[in-house]
């Protein structure tokens, strides 16, 4: 399998995985299995989704151009929250206007674009 194609697949996995839990009505029972703020689950999920986006783009690539590669991430992750939160607004107890539910998705995915290019760069630095 190309290796391309394999870097892909944890990012897609990951946007499969919120739109589902987006789609569950707010009374279910799996989306309040953890006992933690609403925020920091959407922090976290927008942190995992930046992630697997960062490692879309190989190392060598980023470091050459980090700024742009970094404002595509968090710009894909921004706007994969917008998306996240509009379709949240057409399920039942679920509400699509949350604004500190999408600033919690922003900074999730701008906080793993800075932590993936600090953890290539330390791993740079290194060799």
């Amino acid at each position: 399998m190309n290796k391309n194609i394999l870097r892909k697949i944890p990012a897609i996995a990951v946007m499969a995985g919120i739109t589902v839990l987006s789609a569950m009505p707010g009374n279910d029972p799996l989306l309040n299995a953890f006992e933690f703020n609403d925020k920091v689950k959407h922090f976290i999920a927008y942190f995992v989704l930046g992630i697997s986006l960062c490692f879309w783009i190989p190392s060598p690539k980023w470091l050459a151009k980090p700024v742009i590669y970094g404002i595509i991430v968090f710009f894909i992750c921004a706007a994969f929250g917008v998306f996240d939160e509009f379709h949240q607004s057409f399920v039942p107890g679920r509400s699509g206007n949350d604004l500190g539910d999408l600033a919690a998705n922003i900074i999730g995915g701008l906080v793993a674009v800075f932590s993936y290019f600090l953890a290539i760069r330390w791993r740079a630095l290194k060799r």
